[in-house]
């Protein structure tokens, strides 16, 4: 059982601070706590005694008769330590601490936090806040807030109280309201996971809303346990977000491409993907996504038909539909028939159905062609746009006709089983017949963006939840047993000489420890060496030089292609050497790594990079100028599967090159995918790598070959 229930569904609640100043907090949640009818017993608690709302205040909470399981504090941060103990001393399950003043003020504020969780540690109680808004219980009637909340479907956790007041406003127009409501302040103690985990064995909830400024993290523990808490959760119900901060302010700067590609927006983006989230933009579309995933059928499909009396807006909600991912196929011959004997013969049937002006001869034609979709097996959800709503300004016949038209439809939808949304250029006036079908299962839009864009978030979740299903397949790679004892005696012997740079030789063989097939290689350390090597290697060999002070070795003009001699190998070792002193006079040059040309395909790249909040990731995308311009990569949290790595490969836009693009015959995905995995399993048992770059890796008809391979470890 979660230990959130004492929060959400408490027998007792205490409120610490109550006053009778209207202007104070203590007034406004003791007034909402009684006035919204809490289901259980109301403790007040106040210096300055007497009654508040006809309820007895007690001096502190110890003095209280009962047994508390929640206390809300609204004291100053003075006085908050000796009240902890106290609430501690009383047996307190779980408190909220909506006071400010705390870590949010700099090092003092958090010092105080420090104290303050120390405290409710020794009695196992948990803290919501500080600095929040509070809390919302539809199933105990219990607003422990101070915002006017009403009971629904939604569950609501947020960062921001101004937030959770503009997310209210707007969702009283559409008559939404929340199952659970939280606004989790400085996440001091409770912080994001905790919250979704309670809400995932939460049967009253349809859809779980998150307004993310960061995960609080004092490890990247925290960050893993979101993700792992939201795929449980997301896998039962959908969870929708809006995560702030999208610019590339955040990103920082790093040793390698994949560490410069990452920034912290990228990973968590790439997070909220992988935990299920769907991750929207605006207020306004978090509650589109909550008014679909309340009302509609689930979708089973990208699919959609557009129903339209009106050519242009049926020509827009198909544009859009690509747009968001949906598909607008041509409807099956027999959908076509069955609607031909609807319609007028002018009436286009293909997909969009454009009812074109005969609904003012027959309003059922709405209500017929929508049977004959909803009935179609190919179309996976329906979208009506247009005018439906503004008939009724044209006589009361209209009117009546367009309700029993509505009543109808709706009956339909209902007994149905595909998503249905609506858009009207009349939904602002909000005429009864829209009214009704919102109230009935149906969202309705002003904008047929909107709408279309919904419907592709109902189409998004069905495919997180296949994804999501795969993905719990535990399938990897085959990789050595002895790997990671291997590999750290490699890394042991870099940190023991000082460095946190491995040289190419050495990250080849890290590589070789969990069973990546890396072609042989030599290092030279004489100009003999290399031409007695070349003997060895034979054909066209590629020489590199290695020295940790140059990682950018093409840069150093330490790097020589297409080397068929042993006289060439002598002659390229020095002038490799030459070109490195030039290039760093001090650099300590190891020699020259020489290894067979190897044979070129599609140009990718595979690495890992360190995340502040999720630890090690890991990376995929193709190389060249779509790494370095174009910046067409997929990141991952490490480790993952083969089927998430299987995905991440298929993410990419530049995906049509390895399939094989302009006569080019397909490259081999697979090879691609294991690598990748590989890589995330190295990153994650082997911690203290912070950076790896495989670049280039060439993506070949069967296999793959890795060209340069760069570790780095933390400093």
């Amino acid at each position: 059982m979660s230990d959130l229930v004492p929060l959400f569904q408490p027998k007792s609640v205490a409120l610490i601070g109550a006053s009778s100043n209207p202007k104070k907090y203590g007034y406004w949640t003791a007034k909402s706590l009684i006035e919204n009818g809490f289901d259980g017993d109301v403790y007040l608690i106040s210096r300055s005694g007497g009654e508040l709302f006809g309820h007895t205040t007690y001096p502190d909470i110890t003095a209280v008769p009962g047994e508390v399981d929640l206390a809300i504090i609204a004291i100053a941060p003075a006085h908050i330590l000796p009240v902890m103990e106290q609430c501690v001393e009383k047996g307190v399950k779980c408190a909220i601490v909506v006071s400010t003043g705390f870590g949010e003020t700099g090092p003092e504020g958090k010092e105080l936090e420090r104290k303050m969780l120390e405290i409710a540690r020794k009695g196992n109680m948990r803290v919501q806040g500080p600095n929040c808004m509070g809390t919302y219980s539809a199933a105990k009637n219990m607003n422990a807030s101070i915002i006017d909340l009403a009971p629904g479907p939604m569950s609501l956790v947020l960062q921001s109280g101004n937030f959770g007041i503009d997310i209210n406003f707007n969702a009283k127009s559409r008559n939404l309201g929340y199952n659970c409501w939280a606004t989790i302040g400085n996440q001091m103690d409770m912080r994001f996971h905790d919250f979704v985990e309670y809400v995932e064995a939460d049967d009253n909830t349809k859809v779980l809303l998150l307004y993310m400024e960061g995960l609080r993290v004092e490890s990247e523990e925290d960050g893993r346990k979101f993700i792992e808490a939201a795929q449980k959760t997301a896998a039962k119900l959908p969870i929708a977000a809006i995560k702030i901060g999208r610019s590339a302010a955040g990103a920082r700067a790093a040793a390698s491409h994949t560490g410069s590609l990452a920034g912290s927006e990228k990973v968590f983006d790439a997070a909220l993907r992988q935990a299920g989230i769907v991750r929207v933009d605006s207020p306004g579309q978090l509650l589109d996504a909550a008014e679909a995933f309340s009302k509609c059928k689930p979708a089973k499909g990208k699919r959609i038909a557009v129903l339209t009396d009106g050519g242009g807006h049926g020509v827009m909600a198909t544009d859009f539909a690509e747009k968001y991912n949906l598909e607008a196929p041509v409807l099956s011959a027999a959908s076509q028939e069955k609607l031909r004997e609807i319609l007028m013969p002018h009436c286009p049937i293909k997909n969009p159905v454009d009812l074109a002006g005969t609904p003012e001869a027959d309003m059922w034609v709405f209500d017929r062609c929508l049977d004959v979709l909803l009935k179609d097996p190919d179309v996976d959800g329906i979208i009506i746009v247009g005018l439906y709503g503004g008939y009724a300004d044209l006589s009361e016949e209209f009117r009546s006709l367009e309700m029993d038209v509505a009543k109808s439809m709706v009956d339909k939808i209902a007994a149905g089983d595909k998503p249905v949304v609506m858009h009207s250029i009349y939904w602002p006036q909000h005429p009864e017949c829209l009214e009704y079908i919102s109230e009935n299962g149906v969202p309705v839009f002003g904008d047929v963006d909107a709408a279309v864009r919904t419907m592709g978030i109902l189409s998004q979740y069905s495919d997180i939840k296949k994804s999501l299903k795969e993905e719990a397949d535990k399938e990897l790679p085959d990789m050595p047993a002895d790997r990671k004892e291997q590999a750290a005696a490699i890394l042991d012997a870099v940190k023991a000489s000082g460095r946190t740079n491995l040289v190419e030789t050495e990250a080849r063989n890290v590589l070789r420890c969990y069973g990546l097939d890396i072609a042989e290689d030599y290092l030279a350390t004489t100009a003999d060496e290399a031409a007695e090597f070349y003997g060895k290697l034979g054909g066209k060999v590629v020489m590199k030089i290695v020295s940790p002070d140059i990682l950018h070795k093409t840069d150093a003009g330490g790097v020589a292609l297409n080397i068929d001699s042993a006289e060439k190998a002598r002659e390229t070792y020095e002038q490799l050497v030459r070109n490195g002193r030039t290039y760093k006079a001090d650099a300590d040059i190891f020699g020259v790594m020489m290894t067979s040309m190897l044979p070129g395909g599609v140009e990718c790249i595979i690495g890992s990079s360190h995340d502040n909040t999720f630890g090690p990731t890991v990376m995929f995308g193709l190389g060249g100028i779509f790494v370095e311009i174009l910046k067409d990569v997929a990141f991952r949290v490490a480790p993952v599967n083969m089927p998430s790595c299987r995905s991440m490969i298929r993410e990419i836009k530049g995906l049509g090159m390895l399939q094989g693009a302009r006569g080019t015959k397909p490259r081999d995905l697979e090879a691609l995918a294991e690598t990748v995995c590989i890589i995330s399993q190295l990153v994650n048992e082997l911690r203290e790598i912070a950076e790896v770059d495989l670049n280039p890796v060439f993506a070949l008809e069967k296999g793959l070959s890795i060209a340069d391979a760069r570790i780095i470890l933390h400093g």
